[in-house]
């Protein structure tokens, strides 16, 4: 059976075959993106040793939502109207002709032509083109949404009676972890990799906030957490004792607490908190109605803080946004808050 990176490579050799040398490369490049989101996963498949019968259907839908956050993650400082619609759109018909080569020409996977038939309906509704006025509904959760994240991630743990000391220590500072860094996105608008690079020595706990020394641009910026997260992230991190280690200034705020990871203290990949709030929202019941995602909890603040202040500079500054006018998406989001205050200011009932 051939490897992932394998039929890649034989998919490549067709388009190479039939189409434009210049569709060849960005097929390639979109393939390369997939091969890194592979292995990305937990536990990951990487490419060059995974074999192409564990491609799956759910694992090319998601790929099309992870696409587009890794594209934003890789823009100068997240702003999405610097993702190239065409680009992105080259790169998902990399994947949909790739699939098609795997289950119908090559017949080296071995898939429904219907569930084949849902990857390309999935795709078409991805790269539909969408004006970036204005955020979209199914970007922004609500607060009832927020709000039940952190009621679930805040729920104590049911764990079995017979289950070793070790394990369940390493299970409940995941939920300390959990819910400290559910806290930190609500309350600061950090980016999932902002969060990801966190140290404890970029804390500052004078002002309950961090110094962020690995964004976007790669300037430095400060971000200020609520009284709730601050105080969420000092009990995790008391808890995991770690603080006496050699350079502790030097270890990750947010770290992996899985078998694997034994007695070192090693960081969460992006990939790994993206993981972390999607079971959180299947257990709170989320799923079925927003694909919640830790970038959807900046949406979240920016539109919170820009209503609570009016203030689009103070805002474009907490996000770290180079340009006013990618903060401007937020300020469109809040036209229903105007259109509600002028209906409350003028047009009420006459007496």
């Amino acid at each position: 059976m051939m490897t992932i990176a394998e039929s890649i490579d034989r998919f490549l050799g067709h388009v190479r075959a039939l189409q434009t040398l210049g569709t060849a490369k960005t097929y390639a490049t979109g393939l390369a993106h997939f091969g890194h989101y592979l292995g990305a996963l937990e536990p990951p498949l990487p490419p060059e040793s995974t074999e192409v019968s564990q491609l799956s259907l759910p694992l090319a839908q998601d790929y099309t939502t992870w696409l587009y956050d890794y594209l934003l993650e890789e823009t100068a400082d997240g702003d999405p109207e610097r993702i190239s619609e065409a680009t992105k759109a080259t790169y998902l018909a990399a994947i949909s002709r790739y699939f098609e080569y795997l289950i119908v020409e090559s017949q080296a996977l071995s898939m429904s032509l219907e569930d084949y038939d849902k990857l390309k309906k999935a795709i078409a509704r991805t790269t539909r083109y969408t004006a970036r006025a204005e955020l979209p509904p199914d970007k922004l959760p609500s607060l009832a949404i927020v709000e039940a994240l952190r009621e679930e991630a805040r729920k104590p743990l049911d764990l079995r009676d017979d289950l070793p000391e070790g394990e369940r220590r390493r299970k409940e500072l995941a939920r300390l972890r959990n819910m400290a860094m559910v806290e930190a996105l609500v309350s600061s608008g950090m980016r999932v990799s902002e969060l990801a690079r966190l140290r404890r020595g970029h804390l500052l706990p004078e002002e309950m906030g961090a110094i962020l020394k690995h964004t976007k641009g790669k300037k430095e910026r400060e971000v200020l957490f609520s009284p709730e997260a601050w105080e969420a992230m000092q009990t995790y991190l008391a808890e995991r004792r770690d603080g006496a280690q050699r350079r502790p200034s030097d270890l990750p705020v947010f770290a992996r607490h899985n078998r694997g990871a034994g007695d070192k203290v090693l960081p969460l990949s992006t990939r790994s908190i993206q993981n972390v709030f999607a079971e959180l929202a299947e257990r709170a019941d989320i799923s079925e109605r927003f694909h919640l995602t830790p970038h959807t909890l900046r949406h979240f603040f920016a539109t919170e803080f820009l209503s609570q202040t009016g203030n689009l500079a103070l805002t474009q500054y907490a996000l770290g946004h180079a340009s006013p006018n990618t903060t401007r998406i937020y300020a469109q989001t809040r036209r229903q808050d105007f259109r509600r205050a002028h209906r409350q200011v003028f047009q009420k009932p006459q007496d």
